[in-house]
């Protein structure tokens, strides 16, 4: 199968993902308090930025002499990340609607109750309180949110496709022939 290290490392940053938010089910942060979960969408930048590196650099070393050109990273972190997106998306529209529904809510209004105590006003809310209710919307978890996801990878793959490529051996560093 032409992309299974790819799916493989795909898998690697959605059962980090769902590892972390059932974790943090457990722990009670999806309850009252969420202090902590909020950091979710920094551990899956790194796990999608983890799963990118790792497919990215067995594809370079297994490569014959090492190399691996931008392009050949670039479609091996795309492919990464677009089939973790759609599998983490998955997973969170299971855990919103099966697990722990409500959750999205929840974590609106204490993040509202936050800003409402910092000192917003209720004509500054209208956006964050349209993403939040959208956020939990199917739609949205299960296009809107891998699009955006996709994205992220894209940017991610185009920094680390162009830090592991290697040239071939006794190939210049003429920048022109890439």
């Amino acid at each position: 199968m032409r992309f299974q290290a790819e799916i493989k490392f795909a898998l690697v940053a959605v059962l980090i993902i769902a590892g972390w938010t059932l974790l943090a089910w457990q722990l009670g942060w999806h309850d009252q308090d969420f202090t902590h979960a909020q950091h979710g969408k920094q551990v899956s930048a790194v796990a999608f930025a983890l799963s990118i590196w790792l497919a990215v650099r067995d594809r370079r070393d297994r490569r014959q002499g090492g190399f691996i050109a931008f392009g050949e990273g670039f479609q091996t972190g795309m492919i990464v990340s677009a089939c973790a997106a759609l599998l983490s998306g998955a997973f969170i529209a299971f855990y919103s609607r099966v697990l722990n529904p409500g959750w999205l809510q929840r974590a609106w209004e204490w993040q509202k109750a936050g800003l409402v105590a910092a000192g917003a006003k209720d004509q500054d809310l209208g956006r964050p309180n349209a993403i939040a209710n959208s956020s939990g919307e199917l739609v949205f978890q299960l296009v809107l949110e891998p699009i955006g996801t996709i994205i992220m990878g894209m940017l991610l793959t185009t920094a680390i496709a162009a830090v592991l490529r290697r040239k071939p051996k006794g190939e210049t560093t003429d920048e022109s022939s890439d």
